[in-house]
């Protein structure tokens, strides 16, 4: 099937469970896991280990049968570990220590190289369980990557609720996505660690991605000040090609402000901010629970001091989908922002992007409607 920007709809697979193609995603999470090592079930709390306590595995996903259909978590592998955390323990029990992230770390580094990928760290949003977000995961893996160019994908899981009670669920997730800030933070510094050689090992050009999705957005702004106070302001570490803040539950002042996303523009190389004006989502969590305006739905409150590598996207005329998600989703099920975006993977500059309208007075790109 043909996509929008006139290469084949991908239909790349990683794996196989019995005769099913599957999708693999990478994952490291903070939540606690319910379940056992063997069949882990992780839910809404934090690790009892600690906010930042990690752990990593890996996931198969079923895409589904047809268009608009679901993917579903089929397995999920989590990297054995064994930490010895006695400095004075004898070597031959320092020995037997396992981390789970060198397991997984090692398999996403030998896939890249092997398949000359280039990899996107996913940062999910409000009320999503951990299958959620592997099963978004998959989907972006499916529908970002390009006919020229496998994509490999790895999911930061946040304690997040997984469901929208009333005046409590929104709050205690933005609390959760606020901690987590700190494990982001060393998921990120561990990922980039083993990433570092990949481009002399493979001998080609492969880079790292973040898109970050809602209230992944204000997740993130903690992670980039953690990596701030690791590194100071003015040292920080260049860690993705592209950014995307999709649909952004962040205040529209964040560029702003150096305890916000003023930093952001240093660990990039560019900076993609989507934003809609009707989407509903963001218009409650303005009206009811923030009192400023989203950035993912009117973009940078000012323009006269925006890096030049942050570009506009106003997908407000393709915001809306065939699913009831508030016009709030549109960054993986909108077939016009989908080729958008795959369009900036495959390097073109802004003003190259098909089906965009510059719009001067608002210093953005708008996708039109096909």
């Amino acid at each position: 099937m043909a996509t929008l920007d006139g290469s084949k709809r991908p239909m790349y697979r990683s794996s196989k469970l019995g005769e099913v193609h599957m999708i693999t995603v990478y994952f490291a999470t903070n939540r606690h896991n319910e379940g056992t090592e063997r069949s882990p079930k992780f839910g809404r709390n934090f690790s009892e280990k600690g906010l930042t306590y990690l752990r990593f595995g890996s996931a198969e996903v079923e895409p589904p049968a047809r268009r608009g259909g679901r993917y579903r978590v089929k397995q999920v592998h989590l990297a054995p570990e064994n930490i010895i955390d006695d400095p004075d323990a004898p070597k031959r029990e320092k020995a037997k220590e396992k981390f789970g992230s060198r397991e997984i770390f090692d398999e996403l580094r030998a896939s890249m190289i092997n398949n000359q990928s280039d990899a996107l760290v996913l940062i999910h949003g409000f009320a999503c369980t951990f299958e959620d977000v592997l099963e978004r995961g998959a989907q972006l893996k499916e529908v970002y990557q390009l006919d020229e160019k496998p994509l490999e994908v790895f999911v930061f899981s946040w304690p997040a609720d997984g469901e929208m009670i009333p005046l409590v669920s929104y709050h205690r997730d933005r609390d959760d996505a606020r901690a987590s800030g700190p494990a982001m933070q060393r998921a990120l510094t561990i990922l980039l660690r083993y990433l570092a050689d990949i481009g002399r090992d493979a001998h080609c050009e492969q880079n790292l991605h973040l898109v970050a999705h809602s209230m992944g957005n204000y997740a993130l702004r903690h992670a980039v000040q953690s990596i701030v106070g690791e590194h100071g302001a003015n040292r920080l570490p260049r860690l993705f090609k592209n950014v995307f803040l999709m649909a952004a539950d962040e205040d529209n002042d964040s560029f702003e402000l150096a305890y916000k996303f003023a930093p952001l523009a240093g660990l990039a190389d560019a900076i993609h901010v989507y934003f809609a004006a009707n989407d509903g989502a963001l218009k409650i969590s303005r009206d009811t629970k923030n009192a400023e305006d989203r950035l993912g739905a009117t973009g940078p409150r000012t323009l006269s001091d925006l890096p030049l590598k942050v570009t506009l996207v106003d997908c407000e005329r393709v915001s809306a989908t065939e699913s009831d998600d508030r016009q709030h989703q549109y960054y993986r099920n909108r077939p016009e922002v989908v080729a958008d975006v795959r369009q900036v993977l495959r390097g073109l500059p802004p003003d190259e992007v098909q089906f965009r309208d510059w719009v001067p007075e608002k210093r953005a790109y708008r996708i039109r409607p096909t």
